[in-house]
């Protein structure tokens, strides 16, 4: 058997007994060396392979698993809680929109929906009083102005009009509040003049670009509201 023969043998199987690898290794001493190297080295790989197991390896992995386990489903339940949440508020924005909206196609439907949507939020003796300044402030946004109040103004503040921005004021009135929108001229809502259920009465001022709404019970009087509006308001355009 030559050298690269028997190389290769002993790579195979370092503890060879074959009787042509045994009878090479008896004639030379180099051959037989290498063999025992080769034995020595594979005897260490063995010894290194055989790592003892942990106690309780068993438990611990399982355990790993459960923990990772628990994480990915915790990362599922945001995901999940996140999509809800927000399929909850695209609900409640579409039911807003249409109880304001697709229900009612006139301002006068949609301002007595308005005020009953929101009558809870005022009371005649609320204590905040708006001054006439900050009043004018946000009717530039309408290019509009009182020269003076119409009386106790409670609340002022924009809000949404049949999709549109608009100011929703609150004023006090002789037993309840009076509400007053201005909106901007709005194609799908059709003008009424005067319009009214079993508890409140409303009359619509129609202007140039705007449409001014007062909301009241039946102890007011809407023609003095209206003559006071056309007399303290002017529109620069």
């Amino acid at each position: 058997m030559d050298d690269l023969q028997f190389r290769r043998a002993i790579y195979a199987d370092p503890n060879n007994q074959d009787a042509e690898v045994t009878l090479a290794q008896q004639k030379d001493a180099s051959k037989k060396q290498f063999a025992q190297e080769m034995n020595q080295l594979d005897e260490k790989i063995k010894q290194a392979l055989q790592v003892p197991v942990p106690d309780h390896l068993c438990d611990k992995l399982i355990l790993r698993q459960t923990l990772a386990n628990h994480q990915v489903q915790k990362r599922k339940t945001r995901v999940y809680l996140a999509l809800a949440a927000s399929v909850a508020i695209v609900a409640a924005l579409l039911v807003n929109f249409m109880q304001f909206s697709s229900a009612y196609n006139n301002l006068g439907d949609y301002a007595l929906a308005h005020v009953y949507h929101e009558q809870d939020k005022f009371t005649n003796n609320d204590s905040n009083t708006v001054t006439l300044a900050s009043l004018n402030q946000k009717m530039t946004a309408f290019d509009g102005n009182f020269s003076e109040s119409l009386g106790k103004l409670l609340f002022a503040d924009y809000c949404r009009f049949g999709g549109l921005k608009s100011l929703h004021l609150v004023y006090q009135g002789k037993t309840s509040p009076v509400t007053i929108f201005v909106v901007p001229k709005n194609e799908q809502l059709a003008f009424t003049t005067a319009f009214n259920d079993q508890q409140l009465f409303g009359s619509s001022i129609e202007f140039t670009n705007s449409n001014i709404i007062v909301v009241a019970d039946k102890n007011e009087s809407l023609a003095q509201w209206q003559q006071h509006i056309n007399k303290t308001v002017s529109w620069s355009i």
